[in-house]
């Protein structure tokens, strides 16, 4: 359904946007008074396994109880949901022109639908990811990422968009931290973004199988 280089700007703009998360998650925070921060900007993750509370109430105490195991999923060290937010809504926008302007513009209601249908999936996406499978706040933003650019590639019925998400998901996770996983994977998809840009228009046909 694609004009074969249109979707360089789905590609830059996510690249964007983990750029942009990066770089605020590597910026520290101003600490407040008793508090304790971390200076490279992430945001702790705590994992309880063992909470025990007893003595309360004076000596001999007058309310205990055992040990309770807590399991707590780690919590994103980057806003995932805020950052693919702005992506779909940007994406939807530079649709919506590109549509129009090939002389094709979409019915609106059924458009505004299926943005606010984006939307709203970010976030259950991210519960089922937390509650079901018990993933990282950061790997569930990987994986909404990727599903996002399989969606992309089977709508521009592009191969090469198949390919950046296999190379998207597998620097994502090659690497040991979020930040450094999420710069690497930006400069994937810039690199795709610039290399769909500079390609001849002749040879996208050679793109839709």
């Amino acid at each position: 359904m694609g004009d074969g280089r249109r979707f360089w700007f789905p590609l830059a703009a996510l690249g964007f946007a983990q750029l942009v998360m990066a770089v605020v998650a590597l910026v520290p925070d101003a600490p407040a008074a008793g508090e304790f921060v971390n200076m490279r900007g992430y945001q702790m993750s705590q994992e309880l396994h063992g909470l025990a509370v007893g003595g309360v109430g004076g000596t001999g105490g007058w309310y205990s109880t055992g040990a309770v195991a807590v399991d707590v999923v780690p919590p994103a060290a980057l806003g995932w949901l805020a950052g693919l937010a702005c992506v779909v809504l940007a994406v939807a926008g530079w649709y919506w022109l590109s549509l129009r302007r090939a002389g094709t513009p979409p019915r609106p209601v059924r458009f505004v639908l299926g943005t606010l249908g984006a939307l709203v999936a970010l976030p259950l996406l991210d519960l089922v990811g937390a509650v079901e499978l018990r993933l990282s706040g950061d790997v569930r933003g990987e994986l909404v990422a990727a599903l996002g650019l399989l969606v992309l590639a089977a709508y521009e019925r592009s191969w090469f968009v198949l390919a950046v998400t296999v190379v998207f998901m597998l620097v994502s996770v090659l690497f040991p931290t979020p930040v450094t996983g999420t710069l690497s994977a930006a400069g994937v998809l810039f690199t795709a973004a610039f290399a769909v840009l500079l390609r001849r228009p002749h040879d996208t046909a050679a793109d839709t199988p």
